[in-house]
């Protein structure tokens, strides 16, 4: 058993430096993005987007169940309003670096288990909403079907966040049905 989880980590490692694998957009060429199924897709083929979108909804689903829509809400807006920044031209100096900070403190405040204020969360959050979609902002706006491109990618937006919700909410039932079983166990004995 050993051996196989050690073969299975080694050739897991191998593959993620691969260029393909550890490249955020692969298979991306600007001649590729044409309307509403690019736009859709886009996100659902990004390791950058389906780690960022699962990390922002095991997140959001950490609130009670009014805010958690509403955050779903907020987020995909900030991050079209974040798109729309280059229009006027607004600039965002290193909003790439932003959007990689962001996640990471997202994900190391959920990894830590503190509990931080909502202001702070708010803050995290619409940060990476902002920036991510200044970041994506040239995949919309150089597309020959702008609109098309930017309503797919914002319903993949929300469907990989509600994915990140429901993977969470799997993973509470879990523990709360190992948790359940432990505590009668326990005082059966």
């Amino acid at each position: 058993m050993k051996d196989n989880t050690r073969f299975f980590q080694i050739v897991s490692l191998a593959a993620l430096a691969l260029p393909m694998i550890a490249e955020a957009h692969p298979l991306h060429w600007s001649s590729e993005s044409i309307g509403f199924i690019n736009g859709l897709f886009h996100p659902i083929n990004s390791s950058d987007h389906i780690f960022t979108m699962l990390l922002v909804g095991f997140w959001i689903s950490q609130a009670n169940r009014r805010t958690i829509y509403l955050m779903s809400f907020i987020f995909v807006t900030l991050m079209l309003i974040g798109g729309g920044l280059t229009l006027i031209p607004v600039e965002i100096i290193y909003a790439q670096n932003v959007m990689y900070l962001s996640a990471l403190l997202l994900g190391s405040l959920m990894v830590s288990g503190f509990k931080v204020s909502s202001l702070l969360a708010v803050l995290v959050v619409g940060a990476l909403a902002l920036s991510h979609g200044y970041v994506h902002s040239y995949d919309i706006w150089l597309d020959i079907d702008a609109f098309g491109y930017t309503l797919g990618f914002a319903l993949a937006t929300v469907a990989l966040i509600t994915v990140g919700k429901a993977i969470r909410s799997l993973i509470d039932r879990f523990k709360y049905k190992n948790i359940t079983r432990f505590l009668g166990e326990m005082s059966e004995r």
